[in-house]
């Protein structure tokens, strides 16, 4: 009797060990699986707030693009105020010569210079008291009309002076809301370039902790199957144990390779740019030549309209030159010179906002070529006025 009660405890020891073994394992893997949620749970949100600040960016790039739109209505504007502006000054010039030669078929010298004596030979000369009555009425006329006429000289001259200065001040006004314009919108391309680097990298080190976490579970089943299947094999009656020597019971071999993490592929690496060949000025000029007269675009990179960026990245890219798309990038891209080095051919940057927010291609003798918000595709000079205020320097492609 204490023989068969020795090996019955024998026997429970034995069967309580086995199945120990798997819910130890079993309670590791729920610890793994914690682990994996939580990190899975982390990297969800932190996708989510770089996908909301993705959506902040593109609100305010689409806004950026609305502002250009305006702004680019209110250039057309202006260019037509300007273009009435100089047929106003045509027809006031013609006028103004008509009234001069007015003026000096009647005496103009009164008006001028003071000189009386003209009109005063003209009275005298009378030959009755009723003829010099009318002769210094035809006289006080002539005086009265000359002085209308230099007095809507002088104010169609002020008028158009004060026109013209106000309209070129709304030009330039114009140019540099264009340049801060075309900065922003590449501060917020790359702010949006980056966003999307960050949930691309999210993304994947979210599918790896799912992946990760699919394996825990995998496992979990499997410690669970094998304890289950111990559990099976112990229940058979105690007795047996006297009798027979029972083989204990084997996990079943796990053939399932679903615990292997899968290769989550690595984003592919962007190549370094290849060196630019040393520009064909020649080849450059020509093609910039050739789009002479294109509208500004904000945003334009085709022979519909330019940005300054955008001309000369098209110029370039005539003669198999591949520059970066905006204006700062490419001061970047090229190598500095003084302005006594520059040839044809090169780059001019100039700054306007607090950053490289224009460029436009040297011609040389203190001229360049660029795609101006004011002008479209057309020749400019550098100095004495307004460009000379924003000159940052001169660089080489190559």
């Amino acid at each position: 009797m204490n023989k068969k009660l020795l090996t019955m405890v024998v026997v429970s020891s034995v069967a309580l060990s086995s199945l120990a073994l798997p819910f130890s394992a079993s309670a590791a893997v729920d610890d793994d699986i914690n682990k994996a949620s939580q990190k899975i749970s982390e990297l969800s949100g932190k996708k989510d707030a770089a996908q909301g600040d993705i959506a902040s960016i593109t609100d305010k790039i689409a806004t950026n693009e609305a502002d250009a739109t305006k702004l680019v209505a209110e250039m057309e504007s202006t260019q037509a105020s300007l273009k009435t502006l100089t047929a106003e000054i045509t027809t006031l010039n013609t006028k103004i010569a008509q009234r001069e030669d007015k003026l000096k078929d009647q005496a103009r010298t009164i008006q001028v210079n003071g000189d009386t004596q003209n009109y005063l030979d003209f009275v005298l000369s009378a030959e009755s008291l009723s003829d010099v009555i009318g002769r210094v009425d035809v006289v006080s006329q002539m005086v009265s009309a000359n002085q209308d006429l230099v007095k809507e000289q002088k104010s169609d001259k002020d008028a158009v002076a004060s026109k013209q200065k106000e309209t070129e001040q709304k030009s330039g006004e114009q140019t540099i809301l264009a340049a801060k314009l075309e900065a922003s919108k590449a501060d917020l391309d790359q702010q949006k370039l980056s966003k999307e680097a960050v949930v691309a990298s999210l993304a994947s080190e979210q599918a790896s902790a799912e992946n990760e976490k699919a394996s825990f579970l995998t496992k979990k089943e499997e410690a669970e199957k094998a304890a289950a299947a111990i559990a099976a094999a112990n229940a058979a009656p105690v007795v047996a144990a006297q009798t027979s020597t029972t083989a204990p019971a084997q996990a079943p071999t796990n053939t399932n390779n679903s615990n292997s993490e899968p290769t989550v592929p690595a984003p592919t690496p962007t190549p370094a740019p290849t060196p630019a060949p040393p520009a064909n000025s020649g080849g450059v000029l020509g093609a910039a030549y050739g789009v002479s007269g294109t509208p500004y675009l904000y945003g334009g990179t085709t022979i519909a309209g330019f940005d300054c960026s955008g001309f000369t990245q098209y110029a370039f890219s005539a003669v198999g030159i591949s520059l970066p798309r905006t204006a700062s990038a490419q001061y970047s891209a090229t190598r500095r010179i003084s302005q006594a080095e520059a040839q044809p051919g090169d780059l001019v940057f100039f700054n306007q906002t607090g950053s490289i927010d224009h460029v436009a291609i040297y011609l040389g003798g203190g001229q360049f070529i660029g795609s101006q918000s004011s002008t479209g595709v057309a020749v400019a000079s550098i100095s004495p006025y307004y460009w000379a205020n924003y000159l940052v320097g001169f660089g080489r492609v190559g």
